[in-house]
């Protein structure tokens, strides 16, 4: 096939104007005090009922707190094995029908990996066995050049100007071919722009486009439509069916893709469906501490919690490793959420936008209608790195918890929220909030049990507590994938026993010292974390601000305490500036956040602020 190239070029149009509003270091001090100080007060108050309060009320209301805070996970077990045998009576009976072959877009964004990753992980997709699925490879180079080109037969190239979701103008240079026989469309971007930029670009290409897209998106899609998607997939290319979005670095286990795809085409109100995410055991590492703490936590996860929520199909995070999105209407809805600037004060709005992409996104596609489901399928395993340090665990965890923490406002108070998932969230915000007096309420009840042990009166207790953890149990031992790792995951169980107030207590430290921060902090394999904030004033500036910070976060050994204290200093120890802009891990700025005009999400925002 003969190689094109595509010369035509696009209207000139004004510079973008970034609407974003850019918090004040002042603005971000005020509000972490506000915000730090109602945590703090919340948990002393709740500490001193529990000390001086009546014996009689004082020992029921520790044993209240503890049910109230562990309900939620009992009454996900109880749910999730109901629901199961149902599920299991229901398909011996009635087996599920064939689907239809559906067309697959399979987004690959890159960043750090090698090209020998990313040829391997589109190999990999294509021997994954998604039979009768049809896939596109999708790849998004940014910012940092790799030479895929080198394995592609190549029918089309070009280089297009657009305008990201920060409102910057950037290039791309378009290269669509063949990986032998599989259609592979390359888009590397020239500077770059983040992950979410590139999730808000496939999808604005590829899903239903959001009606306030930028000129040149949409120029760009009728263009790959005309000229790039023929020469792959032939003339009469219906259009894509859904978008598996996925990491280069990730182990996409055979069958996965078919699995999600299969779930979303047999539930005609499902938006989005997410699989399994497992550790993955590197050579050398299977006993690594640091895999066996975080195997059982990512598992207890997804096998009490996440599994409940996909029975009444409202998963609040799909993974960005292993989820199947819909090509339908509403995704423009969410799509337009999802990369709205925010013009509002509270440092919430931004926060729940600007740090991370995973629960936001989700969010947002719920959001556009009680109806809609996003579903867990077990049976597609995606195995990722896990941090394998102190310094890295909490630098990841500061950005999962913050993600967690603040979505859950928006999950308890938000659009379109079925009733169980508004009080799901609420138990979530009340348990993170009170982190600190949970410790205390331990220990409270030890000493309660040691005084004046009674039997009769902790058996709610010990049903409760215990119900989530034979459930996970149970599910431990009827799951092939965790059947094979369950010595890992037991002795996983264990450490949690011992460490998880320990790092519950230092995580949501973490997350409350750096509220409006917007560093992404360490990544897999990183040995530094990139700067937390920038102000791009001039290219010297940015390079030198860059570079203080890339010192300052040299890894080194310290206390818990120690990298508290630091992972504080992100994002305020920066050079002088008027604002405070976000950075995501790629360490470009963030500025894409909710609509402004949802009045009910500025009023979250403001509760937040003041608890």
């Amino acid at each position: 096939m003969q190689e094109t190239f595509v010369t035509t070029t696009y209207p000139e149009i004004a510079d973008p104007v970034d609407p974003c509003r850019n918090l004040t270091r002042m603005d971000l001090i005020k509000q972490r005090v506000v915000f730090s100080s109602n945590v703090f007060a919340i948990n002393l108050a709740m500490l001193v009922f529990a000390l001086w309060a009546p014996r009689a009320i004082s020992g029921r209301w520790v044993l209240s707190f503890i049910v109230f805070i562990k309900s939620k996970d009992c009454i996900s077990s109880l749910v999730s094995c109901g629901y199961l045998i149902y599920k299991a009576i229901k398909e011996y009976f009635v087996p599920p029908p064939p689907v239809e072959s559906k067309w697959i877009l399979s987004l690959i964004p890159a960043y750090s990996e090698s090209e020998e990753m990313i040829k391997n992980c589109v190999f990999s997709l294509r021997d994954n066995d998604a039979h009768p699925h049809k896939q596109v490879m999708c790849i998004v180079l940014d910012g940092k050049p790799r030479d895929v080109k080198q394995y592609m037969r190549i029918t089309t190239t070009f280089k297009r100007q657009y305008v990201t979701s920060r409102f910057k103008r950037n290039e791309l240079v378009i290269t669509a071919g063949f990986m032998e026989d599989v259609p592979v469309i390359v888009f590397e971007k020239v500077k770059n722009s983040g992950k979410k930029d590139s999730l808000i670009l496939c999808h604005d290409l590829f899903n239903v486009m959001r009606e306030n897209a930028p000129l040149y998106t949409k120029l760009l899609r009728k263009e790959i439509e005309k000229n790039v998607l023929p020469s792959l997939v032939g003339e009469d290319f219906p259009g894509f069916d859904m978008v598996f979005c996925t990491d280069a670095d990730s182990v996409i286990h055979k069958g996965a893709v078919a699995g999600l795809a299969n779930a979303l085409v047999r539930d005609p109100k499902a938006i989005a469906s997410c699989g399994l995410v497992l550790v993955e055991l590197e050579p050398g590492a299977e006993w690594s501490y640091w895999n066996l703490y975080q195997q059982f936590q990512y598992n207890f996860g997804q096998f009490v919690r996440r599994q409940a929520e996909s029975v009444w199909g409202k998963v609040t995070c799909l993974p960005g490793c292993i989820t199947m999105v819909a090509v339908r209407p509403e995704m423009a809805g969410a799509m337009t959420k999802y990369a709205a600037p925010i013009t509002a004060y509270p440092v919430l709005l931004h926060q729940v936008q600007y740090l991370g992409t995973d629960r936001r996104l989700t969010y947002s596609m719920l959001s556009q209608s009680k109806d809609l489901h996003t579903v867990f399928v077990p049976d597609a395993v995606s195995e990722t790195v896990a941090p394998q340090s102190l310094k890295h665990y909490l630098s990841q965890r500061r950005r999962w918890g913050s993600n967690a923490y603040f979505n859950n406002y928006f999950y308890m108070a938000g659009d379109n929220m079925i009733w169980i998932t508004r009080l799901w969230a609420c138990i979530e915000v009340t348990r993170l909030s009170l982190v600190y007096y949970r410790v205390a309420n331990t220990i409270l009840f030890i000493y309660g049990l040691i005084s004046s042990f009674n039997l009769m009166s902790i058996i709610p207790l010990l049903v409760v507590s215990q119900l989530p953890t034979i459930w996970f149990l149970v599910n431990t031992a009827t799951n092939k994938q965790l059947r094979q790792r369950a010595h890992k995951i037991l002795l996983g169980l264990v450490i949690n026993k011992f460490m998880a107030p320990i790092m519950s207590v230092a995580v949501f430290t973490i997350v409350v010292k750096n509220l409006g921060s917007q560093a992404w902090g360490l990544t897999h394999g990183a040995t530094s974390a990139t700067p937390a904030a920038a102000v791009e004033v001039a290219s010297a500036e940015k390079a030198q601000t860059q570079q203080g910070l890339l010192e300052k976060l040299e890894p080194r050994n310290g206390s818990i305490m120690s990298i508290i204290t630091e992972e504080s200093s992100i994002g305020s120890n920066t050079p002088k500036a008027n604002s405070i802009i976000s950075q995501d891990r790629e360490g470009e700025s963030e500025v894409n956040e909710i609509d402004e005009d949802e009045a009910r999400e500025k009023i979250v925002g403001h509760l937040a602020a003041g608890l």
